[in-house]
């Protein structure tokens, strides 16, 4: 095979976590004052509720995406509204997304896009190995139409471009207007729940939820000028899940090494309040089964920060998950096909490196030439390269110093370049199966060995609800007017977060959103 080539258009697939950095969430670090977290559920002193109070129907403790789509209908459904919002602004890890999914909108009808919801459904389970719940992707599925219409009520902006992100399976993917949700989504969000009269009270995180006779009662409220309780008939926790918070992600079978090790872009405010919260009263963990939305990167490189946010060194998934480098383990082992971020999931990739202890890139500087990078990125390159973090990057004119480097075992390392080299020059992979357009040799010095790290946007679940977004305790019965959605309450997803429904995991967060106002108005209607 000849040089590796790479089509700079198929960076465009690593924008979700672009969108992120351009929105000034990038490369936020975990907060070291966070809850820890153990293995049985964290414990909090009972509050007994304030009878002085201010008393309102619902509190939605959070204004993502999901936060702003249970109060925008909560208050269309006539129930008083407060939104607790732990930012200065509304939008939370929303605001870097891109668009939504959705089967047979309007959008796909009037661009002639036919899609069989069946095989939507078909293929989630099947890919999830039937882990997952058919119920809770045909409510999704059969919903995501109108919740597009009603989202166009409302006000939010769609570009009309539909398609499949690149790399999905189907053509599902509604984009945002300008292609962002801080533009298209969550203004209009915010307005038209402020026209139904929602109040927005930011900087006021919720810190513990009150109970009385086993049901919700209220929330206690850290504001700007000190602690108070508001009395509330149902609470829906929207706090954007744990991926700010180190001790949580461990619960989702990351070791420590990998956790301090890894770059993390997302809003620094998901610290898992939520999970947290909803522990502290008996809801059973959903966090060992969570799957993790995370790309892979090099530390030594970063993330790209340059318009428009898709360098082949470090945008999106970057150099190491392009392709064409070869990837290795702690054993110095080829493991994994490694173009599956570019040809079946861009998620996939982080997860099928979750078993290893470490995980290598291993690439030459024919592959380097091959990128193209500008001045800017090969300045990154060769501060790494000279020693800015050795124990991130590091380059050599032989494999087996690239072993030496990393303690890993110089002779299987060679043997491993060499019988990819041996793959590449029969022009397949009978090994992995790796497709021949992303073969190429390992031949040109110097050689070069990264570490990759993963580079986590967030984790979708981690507190078990069901079909009505109900918080569910350990023996999976409602916790009553305790409600669980988007990040926080994600249950498509087992351990994968599958991607090849492009825009699944905004539509659940817009779905369950929806589906736990109006499971409030009728518990509360009950009442």
């Amino acid at each position: 095979m000849g040089t590796f080539e790479m089509n700079r258009r198929k960076f465009v697939a690593g924008s979700a976590v672009a969108a992120l950095a351009a929105m000034g969430l990038a490369s936020c670090a975990p907060s070291g004052n966070a809850e820890s977290a153990q293995d049985e559920a964290p414990s909090a002193p009972a509050v007994e509720l304030d009878p002085n109070a201010e008393e309102v129907d619902v509190v939605v403790v959070g204004a993502g995406i999901s936060g702003l789509a249970a109060c925008v209908q909560a208050a269309e459904n006539g129930n008083s509204v407060i939104v607790l919002e732990k930012g200065g602004a509304a939008g939370g890890n929303g605001v870097g997304t891109e668009g939504i999914f959705a089967v047979n909108s309007s959008f796909q009808q009037e661009q002639g896009i036919q899609i069989n919801p069946s095989d939507i459904v078909h293929t989630e389970l099947s890919e999830s190995q039937w882990r997952s719940s058919g119920a809770l992707w045909l409510d999704l599925v059969s919903k995501s139409a109108d919740n597009v219409a009603w989202l166009q009520e409302k006000g939010v902006g769609f570009s009309g471009v539909v398609d499949n992100y690149h790399v999905g399976l189907f053509n599902t993917m509604h984009w945002w207007k300008d292609n962002v949700g801080a533009v298209g989504y969550v203004p209009p969000m915010q307005a038209a729940a402020e026209g139904y009269g929602v109040e927005f009270r930011f900087n006021s995180p919720a810190k513990q939820l009150v109970m009385a006779d086993g049901a919700i009662a209220g929330v206690v409220v850290e504001g700007p000028e000190g602690e108070y309780q508001i009395k509330a008939k149902a609470v829906i926790l929207a706090s954007g899940g744990i991926g700010a918070n180190p001790e949580y992600l461990k619960e989702t079978g990351w070791t420590q090494e990998k956790v301090d090790e890894m770059m993390v872009v997302c809003s620094p405010s998901v610290e898992g309040d939520g999970y947290r919260m909803a522990r502290e009263v008996g809801v059973k963990s959903f966090l060992a089964n969570a799957a993790i939305q995370s790309f892979q990167g090099v530390r030594a490189f970063g993330n790209d920060d340059t318009v428009p946010y898709n360098s082949p060194l470090n945008g999106g998934n970057g150099l190491v998950a392009l392709g064409g480098a070869l990837w290795v383990d702690q054993d110095a082992h080829r493991f994994c096909d490694e173009s599956i971020a570019m040809v079946f999931n861009m998620a996939a990739n982080a997860t099928a490196c979750l078993g290893n202890k470490e995980n290598y890139a291993i690439f030459d500087q024919a592959y380097i030439d091959a990128l193209g990078l500008d001045d800017h990125d090969q300045e990154i390159l060769d501060a790494a390269v000279a020693g800015s973090d050795p124990e991130s990057v590091f380059s050599a004119g032989s494999v087996a110093e690239l072993a030496d480097h990393f303690g890993l075992d110089a002779d299987v390392l060679q043997a491993t370049v060499d019988r990819y080299n041996e793959l590449v020059a029969a022009g397949a992979d009978t090994d992995l199966g790796k497709d021949a357009a992303f073969l190429a040799p390992i031949a040109k010095a110097p050689f070069y060995i990264a570490k990759i790290v993963n580079n986590i946007v967030v984790v979708d679940g981690g507190i078990t609800t069901n079909i009505r977004a109900e918080a569910l305790d350990e023996d999976m019965n409602p916790i009553p007017g305790l409600y669980a959605v988007g990040l926080d309450g994600a249950m498509l997803w087992r351990n994968v977060y599958t991607q090849n429904m492009p825009g699944t995991a905004v539509g659940n967060n817009v779905n369950s959103g929806r589906n736990a106002a109006n499971a409030a108005r009728d518990y509360i209607a009950g009442l």
